[in-house]
C-alpha cells in the first residue's frame, strides 16, 4: 500500500510532503517537513538552544495533535463531538502557526 502524497515539497530537502509526516507552512509560504524544519532552527539557533528547543518542542506536540484531530474526525459520527475536535483542529492549527513564527524569529530556519 502506497502512503497518500501532499501536493507539496519540502523547501529544505526538497522531497516530496507525505499526510503521515509532521509538517508546517512558513513565513514564506512554504511547506517543510518538520524534522527538517527542526534540524535547520537548531543549526541556526539565535538565542540560546535549550530556549529554542522547548519551543520546537512545543511545535512538535500541536502538529502531533493536528494530525490525531484529522485521524478522529474522520471516524466520530456525532455531528457535535466532529463539530468540537473540528475547533479544536483549527486552533491547534493555529498555534502551531505563531510557534513556527516564534522559531523563525530565533533562528535563522528560513534564510
Amino acid at each position: 500500500m502506497s502512503r497518500p502524497e501532499t501536493k507539496w515539497t519540502c523547501d529544505i530537502c526538497k522531497n516530496k510532503i507525505y499526510w503521515d509526516e509532521l509538517f508546517t507552512f512558513t513565513s514564506k509560504k512554504a511547506v517543510v517537513h518538520y524534522t527538517c524544519f527542526r534540524d535547520k532552527a537548531s543549526k541556526t539557533a539565535k538565542i540560546e538552544p535549550a530556549q529554542l528547543e522547548i519551543v520546537l518542542d512545543m511545535l512538535e506536540d500541536e502538529l502531533r495533535d493536528i494530525t490525531i484531530y484529522k485521524q478522529k474526525i474522520n471516524v466520530v459520527k456525532e455531528e457535535e463531538i466532529k463539530k468540537v475536535l473540528e475547533q479544536a483542529e483549527k486552533d491547534a492549527e493555529k498555534n502551531s502557526a505563531l510557534l513556527t513564527r516564534v522559531v523563525e524569529k530565533f533562528s535563522g530556519v528560513t534564510e
